[in-house]
């Protein structure tokens, strides 16, 4: 198998797989520490260069809003959000090593869970825990491993 059909199977596959992650059940408390594996696999592929639209993470967004039944369009858009942002810097991480890059994907995490937690706050539910931005710690130290993982498979940023 050539390396361009790898990498057409590896996109399609690692969406998947992050979004049978994100929705995998855990106890109650390793659950408040479950890496947003959608938005990691998302930013993976857009800080690639142009292999992904701002269009396809707005559909992924879409799917992930109806997967976790939240409002329509609330993780769509804040994955849209950090999506732009991170096509705008990729040129700079590229020389940057994966834990100076998870210190940014934290950045860009936080920012993903503060503009869900908006849309939350002022269509649905109203959150003032703390707890919901833990994630991004198990965020920051995932990244790492996911760009070991897809090294291995032959892709890289």
């Amino acid at each position: 198998m050539n390396i361009e059909a790898r990498h057409w199977l590896a996109k399609p596959l690692s969406l998947f797989m992050a979004l049978v992650l994100a929705s995998w059940p855990l106890p109650v408390g390793l659950g408040l520490l479950r890496p947003d594996w959608v938005f990691l696999v998302v930013l993976f592929w857009v800080l690639r260069v142009n292999s992904m639209s701002l269009g396809l993470v707005w559909v992924i967004g879409v799917f992930v809003d109806v997967q976790m039944g939240t409002v329509l369009g609330m993780h769509a858009l804040a994955m849209s959000v950090v999506s732009w942002l991170g096509q705008q810097i990729e040129s700079r991480l590229r020389g940057m090593s994966p834990w100076q890059t998870a210190v940014i994907v934290g950045f860009f995490d936080t920012l993903y869970r503060l503009v869900n937690w908006l849309v939350m706050h002022a269509f649905q539910t109203n959150i003032y825990d703390l707890n919901y931005f833990w994630p991004v710690l198990t965020t920051m130290l995932v990244w790492p491993i996911l760009l070991a993982v897809m090294r291995l498979e032959g892709v890289r940023i």
